[in-house]
């Protein structure tokens, strides 16, 4: 995964190079909160495998940063990675009323966007839509529930970390001085997870430099 980063970073560098006397390049690095809708279903409760079969809403934070290359005033390309971190949660074991309080586990996305610009300023709306990939890291944990039975988090399989993730959103850039800004986000993202889609609404705030 480092070295389709980074060889995704290179490619689009390249594009910016070979057309710098038309276009425009822009860093961004935020932070913000990733706020994850409730998903699964108490029909899939199975006695001995799955006791706690829906993930209620969570909002963890998260961060990263992003290239972007305009071949146009108004169109261009933007490659994103960000990180989104852990955060409580208590499950719900629809049987018995037992719960179970665990940590989500830490994932990463990285995406190829279209980027739409239409008016170019001081102060830039925009519009956004691309697809790329997510990514869980965890590891295996051993928790309690309320009623005192141990629950082992297994770690998944390499092939059921890795998801297609497909998203849209607007924003805003606002350069403060003549290459440096400020830049507000928010986009909604479909994790294509196996029994679900994972939806979530992530909103940040961040710094821009525009050459």
């Amino acid at each position: 995964m480092k070295k389709t980063a980074l060889l995704c970073i290179a490619l689009i560098t390249a594009a910016a190079l070979l057309q710098a006397q038309s276009g425009t390049v822009q860093f961004s690095f935020f932070y913000g909160i990733n706020h994850h809708s409730e998903y699964g279903s108490v029909d899939d409760f199975q006695a001995g495998y799955n006791h706690f079969p829906v993930m209620p809403a969570h909002s963890p934070s998260n961060f990263g940063g992003s290239f972007a290359y305009f071949f146009t005033r108004w169109f261009g390309l933007e490659y994103d990675m960000r990180s989104t971190g852990r955060t409580e949660v208590t499950l719900t074991d629809p049987s018995d009323g037992d719960t179970l309080t665990i940590q989500t586990p830490k994932h990463l996305s990285i995406t190829l966007n279209v980027l739409l610009e239409p008016l170019r300023g001081r102060i830039s709306p925009y519009l956004l839509l691309g697809a790329g990939i997510n990514r869980i890291s965890a590891e295996e944990e051993t928790y309690k529930t309320a009623l005192g039975y141990e629950i082992i988090m297994q770690i998944p399989s390499e092939s059921d970390r890795l998801d297609i993730l497909v998203q849209g959103g607007i924003g805003v850039n606002a350069l403060v001085y003549s290459y440096f800004g400020l830049r507000a986000d928010v986009r909604y993202m479909v994790v294509f997870d196996d029994p679900y889609k994972v939806r979530s609404l992530n909103a940040t705030l961040g710094l821009i430099a525009r050459f």
